[in-house]
């Protein structure tokens, strides 16, 4: 298997594990006074238990573990889309950290935002050995 392969791979297992974490270890609550933000802000993340916290630093480490390789990837071949592939990746580590307001209602909406990021991340990878 070539190094594309693996990287499609490993972001694939990667989107599911982040799947199962943002269903079944994230809850979302609502924020009591919605008129005082001013970005549509509608939740923010409950604050995990032991179990969902171990299960949180295991993704992020799979993750960052991932995307630094990938970023490296990208600063090696001088990639023009280094910048967007850094953008994206801060928009799913900020899920993964749960430390945001959220402008989706719920976990579902989050999920997708994340399939959107990673599919982006993975476009560029693939861009970058074409």
């Amino acid at each position: 298997m070539g190094v594309l392969a693996r990287l499609i791979q490993s972001f694939d297992e990667l989107e599911e594990q982040l799947g199962y974490f943002i269903h079944n270890n994230s809850a979302i609550e609502p924020l009591d006074e919605k008129h005082d933000y001013l970005y549509g802000e509608t939740g923010f993340w409950s604050k995990p238990q032991p179990h969902q916290a171990y299960m949180q630093k295991h993704v992020l480490a799979d993750y960052l573990q991932l995307t630094a390789l990938c970023s490296q990837v990208l600063v090696n071949v001088k990639s023009e889309h280094y910048h967007k592939f850094e953008r994206s990746t801060a928009v799913v580590l900020s899920h993964i950290r749960q430390n945001t307001l959220l402008p989706s209602s719920t976990l579902e909406d989050v999920f997708n935002e994340i399939k959107l990021e990673i599919d982006v991340q993975r476009g560029i990878i693939a861009g970058t050995y074409q």
